[in-house]
């Protein structure tokens, strides 16, 4: 059975590719198949891999596409891109069906690999409705500004409206909160890391992502933080900390 992962916040900026792509190539370096499912239009996942394909996931909801092809980044990760604009008219046949709740979770059915993470878009829409009725664990990434803070709070009500809706038919958790930029020099950082403290003080995760050159550097280069520079960077010991505590939380709710 599939661990099924999203990344999602309500604002944009948040780190939420970087940590989609380094948790999934992480994963994919201790020999575990792992897929990378693009679902902003944005197209955040194929701009850094530059590659595409017509089977995408807007394909596959429109019924263009009836047979599964991933883009391979290494022998255990692959991706799937959203398909950028077509994302609007998927989520316009997602929104119009009769079924709309749960067409993304019987179309992604079939799939097999250990993990499956979504990169979500930074919005309230059909399309994040219903990776929530597919997944297992929700992580928020979370940039120590205002903003970030208000996106966290944001993301958090979204889900527990959602499953309040679904009246019981929507089981995804929050895994936890991820700081994927933290800036230790200015006040701000420190006030608003305070403040997620104190509101979601069992969801934090330890490890904090700082502010980092080679994160920066990485997606410009097309590569994760551990294949940037060979992995010898602070960027790449922050994330790999990150990911180890995001898996051994999975691993203590028994999901593996």
């Amino acid at each position: 059975m599939s661990i099924k992962i999203a990344v999602m916040s309500m604002k944009g900026g948040q780190g939420k590719t970087v940590l989609s792509v380094n948790l999934a190539d992480r994963i994919s370096k201790a020999n575990r198949d792992v897929l990378l499912i693009d679902s902003d239009m944005q197209a955040n996942v194929t701009t850094i891999f530059q590659r595409d394909h017509v089977c995408n996931l807007a394909n596959l909801v429109l019924g263009e596409i009836k047979e599964f092809q991933f883009i391979d980044v290494n022998q255990y990760f692959s991706f799937l891109p959203s398909g950028g604009k077509g994302m609007v008219a998927a989520a316009r046949y997602i929104s119009s069906s009769r079924f709309r709740e749960s067409i993304l979770k019987n179309l992604l059915e079939p799939l097999d690999q250990s993990v499956i993470i979504f990169d979500c878009a930074p919005s309230w829409n059909e399309v994040n409705e219903n990776i929530l009725m597919y997944v297992d664990y929700v992580i928020v990434p979370v940039v120590t500004d205002y903003l970030g803070f208000s996106g966290c709070d944001q993301v958090m009500t979204y889900i527990e409206d959602l499953k309040n809706d679904a009246r019981g038919l929507c089981h995804a958790e929050v895994l936890g909160i991820a700081i994927t930029r933290y800036n230790i020099r200015t006040n701000i950082s420190k006030t608003v890391m305070t403040g997620l403290s104190e509101r979601w003080p069992d969801l934090m995760f330890e490890s904090v992502v700082e502010e980092s050159v080679s994160i920066q550097e990485a997606p410009a280069y097309h590569q994760s933080i551990f294949d940037y520079k060979k992995g010898k960077t602070k960027g790449a010991l922050m994330y790999d900390a990150l990911c180890k505590e995001i898996l051994m939380r999975i691993a203590e709710k028994g999901k593996d």
